[in-house]
């Protein structure tokens, strides 16, 4: 059953209202947002047809789901099931870089964001990675201090987080100007996520799923990448310095690091290629929103109020490394390591 007809009250129009109204509070949609998102389903949604009836396909699927509690059975393996997964859109765990032109331009930058990146070790720029509490977790995820779990069941993963979720890390920003350049000016389509990733010598990231299918992960290596890879799916990459490439995080991934130095590579996301302009202006409506929300509850009850949240653990987890001991580089030339 389309969304059109249901708007059009063949099947309740009062149940249709109330369908679509829950949706819109599950995203925390309030004032001026709620009154943009219900317009846009006016207009783009319900309202378009012919050939412009397709710039939001995948979103009106979705939407559809969401009204009626369910979530996308995409049926593809490695893949996880989630409420804000978006149906219709290409599932590949590792895409071919022809897909991507631009990436030559990301790789072009490999030597200025390292040299930014050494320059800052030492100055704290680095914390743990955490994940919120969740029922079922092995001992040896959590961890000594309490603040969340560990996303690794040896080794050490620690970040340097630049944005995240429209969230922007001033002072980290300020260590990385000509970073930051090359994400706004290379990168298309930028989903406000972007972080350096460190992990130590024998290290394993456990098995895990990202939260949508929405955007794509976007690696730049950076450096200590010998001895690591990656499992994306079924497939295992083995990733090299100075080469970039695109990957789906909703399929299950985990890493290994057996190499000598501490690997960095840089994370930025991207909207997913096939939802259209319209579609990705919606969807930043409805994480906005969410955001909004967040911190209005901050600002109302405190950092007690979010302290196992994601951003929550985020900030809590700032400022736990008092040195850069983890981080080990091995000379370009010769095998002194330097601490």
């Amino acid at each position: 059953l389309s969304l059109s007809l249901a708007m059009s009250g063949d099947v309740g129009e009062e149940a249709i209202i109330a369908a679509l109204d829950r949706v819109l509070d599950e995203w925390l949609l309030t004032g001026i947002l709620r009154a943009g998102a219900q317009k846009f389903i006016r207009d783009k949604i319900v309202g378009c047809s012919g050939t412009d009836k397709d710039t939001c396909a995948r979103v009106r699927q979705w939407l559809l789901l969401r009204m009626n509690k369910k979530v996308w059975q995409h049926g593809v393996p490695h893949m996880g099931l989630s409420p804000d997964t978006i149906p219709g859109v290409r599932t590949i765990p590792v895409w071919p870089n022809d897909e991507f032109p631009w990436l030559s331009a990301v790789e072009d930058c490999h030597q200025v964001i390292v040299e930014e990146l050494l320059a800052v070790r030492g100055s704290g720029t680095f914390q743990p990675y955490r994940d919120p509490p969740r029922e079922t977790v092995g001992q040896e995820q959590i961890p000594s201090d309490g603040i969340g779990i560990e996303g690794v069941d040896r080794g050490a993963w620690n970040v340097a987080y630049l944005f995240l979720n429209h969230k922007k890390f001033e002072d980290n920003c300020a260590r990385f100007p000509r970073t930051i350049d090359a994400i706004s000016s290379v990168f298309p389509r930028h989903y406000t996520h972007a972080f350096f990733s460190a992990l130590t010598p024998d290290s394993h990231i456990l098995a895990h799923h990202g939260p949508s299918n929405r955007m794509l992960r976007v690696w730049l290596p950076l450096c200590g990448l010998e001895g690591f890879r990656l499992r994306v799916g079924d497939q295992i990459v083995e990733p090299q310095a100075g080469k970039a490439f695109v990957w789906d995080h909703s399929f299950e991934h985990e890493a290994w690091h057996d190499g000598d130095e501490t690997r960095i590579v840089l994370i930025v996301d991207i909207w997913h290629p096939d939802l259209t302009d319209d579609e990705v202006k919606f969807l930043k409506t409805l994480q906005n929103a969410r955001l909004k929300a967040g911190r209005e509850l901050l600002e109302r009850e405190g950092n007690g109020a979010i302290d196992d949240t994601y951003y929550g653990i985020v900030e809590r987890t700032r400022g736990l490394l008092s040195s850069d001991d983890w981080w080990v580089i091995k000379a370009e030339r010769g095998e002194q390591v330097v601490n």
